[in-house]
Parts: structure tokens; sequence; C-alpha cells
């Protein structure tokens, strides 16, 4: 079970990560189309205030349960 833990540790710090990355890229890319409007700006911003956050946390879940402080000590 420790096994699974590490290695899904190491998929979600993977994915924290990624995302982290991803989610501002992916803002900066639409915000720059020349269509995009003032309810574009307000829908990114609230997007990324909301979700960067989450993903800092999944990636700092994935390292703990990387390095096995989730498992139990008998």
């Amino acid at each position: 079970m420790n096994a699974l833990k590490k290695t899904l540790g190491l998929v979600w710090m993977l994915a924290g990560i990624a995302l982290t990355v991803g989610l501002p890229y992916q803002t900066i890319r639409q915000l720059l189309l020349e269509t995009a409007t003032a309810e574009d700006y307000v829908f990114w911003l609230v997007i990324v205030v909301i979700f960067l956050p989450i993903t800092i946390g999944l990636a700092l879940f994935g390292r703990y349960a990387w390095q096995g402080e989730y498992d139990k000590n008998e």
C-alpha cells in the first residue's frame, strides 16, 4: 500500500506542477487574442485566483506522499 501511495504521490506532484505551469500559460494565451473582451479578463482572473492555490496544494500533497509522510508508523 505504501508503494501505491508513493506512486500516486509522484503522479499528483507531476500533475500539480504541470497545472501550475499550464494554467497561467493558457490564461495568457487566451487573453492575448484579439477577440478577448472584459468578460474574458474577469473569467480568467477568477479561474487563476481559485485554481492556482489548488494546483500548488496538489503538488505539495504529492510531494509529501512521495516522501512517505503518510505512511503508518507501526
